[in-house]
């Protein structure tokens, strides 16, 4: 499925000896980690060592995206560990690690979900070509696996453009990761479920702080 060719756990390859496969483990993590700060530097575009709500919505309109700044204050406050309507790297890296070891999905996806985008985006054009879904994947599969793998995440670009030519948007990202997250929720029922609870929780948390400011 399009989420295992996404996933960033990396299985041992066939043959592949516990030693070597532990290092290339290690090497993956440290290109994501690598990845990762890469990504936040580009939407910290004032300097100051946090992410806003400002400047990840100017980030996720130059992706082609439309979405209001009301949903990227909500998005981001699901990972405000320390509700200051920013999110330092401390908190932008737990934020994706905690998704990453999801296996319930009690964690907010959202904003993981742009930030992988651009992660696999590494030529920041807005779009995931052959080349850059080749190197993502070849750290995680047997390079007999790799071809195949690149062919069914570059088969959802629906601009109808040859395998070399294809281009993954961000609009088509997001639609690839809803397919995989209701295929999971049909295989396991119980996700749907906590996911939810999740919803509900946030939206009476919502509620409670919109009457606490009124109140105030």
């Amino acid at each position: 499925t399009v989420g295992a060719a996404c996933a960033a756990l990396v299985a041992p390859m066939p043959g592949q000896s516990s030693e070597a496969a532990s290092t290339r483990a290690l090497y993956n993590q440290s290109q994501e980690l690598e990845g990762l700060q890469r990504v936040f530097d580009g939407i910290d575009k004032n300097n100051d060592k946090k992410v806003d709500v400002d400047e990840m919505h100017d980030t996720i309109r130059r992706l082609g995206y439309k979405c209001s700044k009301k949903e990227v204050a909500d998005m981001m406050w699901e990972v405000d560990e320390d509700a200051d309507g920013a999110l330092e790297w401390s908190e932008f890296k737990l934020m994706y690690q905690r998704v990453r070891a999801d296996k319930s999905g009690w964690e907010p996806r959202k904003l993981f979900t742009m930030i992988e985008f651009m992660m696999h985006d590494k030529d920041g054009s807005g779009t995931i070509d052959a080349d850059e879904c080749t190197q993502i994947l070849y750290r995680r599969y047997s390079p007999a696996e790799v071809d195949a793998k690149v062919k069914e995440f570059m088969s959802h670009d629906t601009d109808g453009a040859s395998m070399d030519a294809a281009e993954i948007s961000f609009s088509e990202y997001i639609a690839m990761e809803k397919a995989s997250l209701e295929e999971l929720m049909k295989c396991h029922p119980t996700f749907r479920y906590s996911r939810g609870i999740v919803e509900d929780t946030r939206a009476e948390i919502r509620r409670a702080m919109k009457g606490t400011t009124r109140a105030h």
